[in-house]
């Protein structure tokens, strides 16, 4: 009997150990998972997808330092101050006076192909922003070292000439 005890012991042990074991590599293998927010495999594209980040030469802070629209240069108050925030994928515009209130943000999506970039604002504040909600704005645009030359008619028919000059960090 005493020996039909110790093996029943044993057994038990054993799988103690084998459910040790086993809940200690689930929690492994769903650490790893969780901490390297894929699923751990690297695809072939992922490449081309940074290197189509770093060819983009929009994506960063940018401030306008100089605007023409309807042919006609922009005059702004004093502390008036417009910024372009650029992402992979999209575009915010925010223009705030010296106080700090805003006057006005658009953004939402954006495409660029060589010269061509194509923007569509699907959320903002301002008159601005109700006038072209939801149409592509098409312009050109160039960046020539730290400035980006952005060029085009809006699809309210108004034709912009805008500089803006890339934030650099401090």
């Amino acid at each position: 009997m005493e020996l039909l005890t110790t093996l029943f012991r044993q057994i038990l042990q054993m799988r103690q150990i084998s459910m040790a074991v086993l809940v200690s590599l689930v929690a492994v293998a769903a650490f790893t998972s969780f901490t390297s927010g894929t699923s751990g495999r690297s695809t072939a594209d992922e490449p081309k997808k940074a290197e189509a980040m770093t060819e983009n030469k929009l994506v960063g802070t940018w401030k306008m330092v100089k605007a023409r629209y309807g042919g006609r240069e922009a005059q702004f108050s004093e502390g008036h101050t417009e910024f372009k925030h650029i992402t992979p994928a999209h575009f915010i515009l925010v223009a705030f006076e010296k106080d700090g209130k805003v006057m006005a943000a658009i953004g939402g999506p954006y495409t660029l192909k060589g010269e061509k970039y194509e923007e569509t604002p699907e959320y903002g504040l301002s008159e601005i922003f109700t006038n072209i909600k939801g149409k592509p704005q098409s312009f050109t645009c160039k960046v020539e070292g730290n400035r980006w030359y952005h060029n085009g008619t809006v699809s309210s028919g108004l034709t912009i000439e805008e500089v803006w000059e890339r934030v650099e960090p401090k």
